[in-house]
């Protein structure tokens, strides 16, 4: 019978959630957007509300924080995720990478970032120039701690298999870099239907080298997100935002046995979203889930080991 004991090893998380985290400098980061001074902000960012902290928002953490809590957990290595969600400029966007570059480069190598890009100005209309971000993306290129690229579609109101965002995708795989999607029914008020993971299986096929990292885990679509990890080599399944004790059913079927002969296990990438969860309950009700200690031990670390930080 398979060993199901808690598992007590390394733990990666591959989703730091970075508004929260390091220092503002003399220009604004593109991530640190003051909704709750703006009425349709604070309607549409409401479930990020923390009524137990002042001005409902999580405190901002250090450095050394982040490393401080992380060993508390026994998170060995994690990835500090940029994202804007909003109109931005290119300084605020500078800003925010350099600030991110800043933290790896002094985390003794536990820290490595995603980055992300300007968003399209005009949804689908978008008819800009389209080989800026691969532009923004190829001049961050030489930051050893550079690990991926990150897109929100959601928010940004349009779906990832759009035209917009193929010159981006191609630049990734020139580069080795990694795409990480937001995927699944957003928390804040933002149109749903781009955020569906189906419109991925157009980007895998068209990018088969294109490794495909889908975070938030795609609920109420885990099904289909479930199916496209297996159908495609380089696609796999983020778990940030979620509480291990509420993951999906058919995700933990997935992690438990196989669909179409891919083990579950090897397509799962374990996620937080600090600070936005807490780390340590969080790690410790994963560390908890019933799954075989070689399940777990590739979901919770072995992945994330592979696939970011070789």
């Amino acid at each position: 019978m398979a060993d199901t004991q808690p598992y007590g090893g390394p733990i990666i998380d591959t989703f730091l959630h970075a508004p929260w985290i390091g220092e503002a400098g003399p220009v604004p980061r593109a991530d640190v957007v003051p909704w709750t001074d703006d009425a349709r902000l604070r309607r549409v960012m409401s479930t990020f509300h923390h009524p137990d902290q002042p001005g409902g928002l999580p405190p901002q953490r250090s450095l050394e924080q982040v490393l401080a809590e992380m060993d508390r957990a026994g998170v060995t290595h994690g990835i500090l995720a940029a994202k804007v969600y909003y109109p931005t400029t290119p300084p605020a966007l500078d800003a925010l990478h350099a600030e991110l570059a800043r933290l790896c480069a002094a985390s003794n190598g536990r820290l490595r970032w995603i980055a992300t890009v300007m968003p399209p100005e005009h949804g689908p209309g978008s008819y800009w120039d389209l080989m800026r971000n691969p532009r923004i993306i190829q001049s961050l290129h030489g930051d050893p701690n550079l690990v991926g690229v990150h897109i929100t579609p959601s928010p940004w109101g349009l779906a990832p298999n759009d035209r917009w965002y193929y010159p981006l995708y191609a630049r990734c795989v020139e580069l080795g870099l990694k795409l990480f999607t937001y995927v699944g029914m957003p928390g804040p008020l933002w149109p749903m239907a781009p955020n569906d993971p189906t419109h991925l299986d157009d980007v895998a096929l068209a990018f088969p080298d294109l490794v495909i990292v889908a975070h938030h885990i795609g609920d109420p679509w885990t099904e289909m997100a479930v199916r496209l990890a297996a159908r495609h080599a380089n696609f796999y399944i983020c778990t940030s935002a979620w509480s291990p004790k509420s993951y999906p059913e058919a995700l933990m079927r997935f992690l438990a046995g196989r669909w179409h002969g891919q083990r579950g296990s090897e397509k799962v990438l374990f996620a937080s979203d600090y600070p936005l969860l807490d780390l340590a309950r969080t790690v410790a009700a994963a560390r908890a889930m019933n799954l075989p200690a070689e399940d777990l031990r590739r979901m919770l670390h072995d992945n994330a080991q592979a696939l970011l930080f070789s």
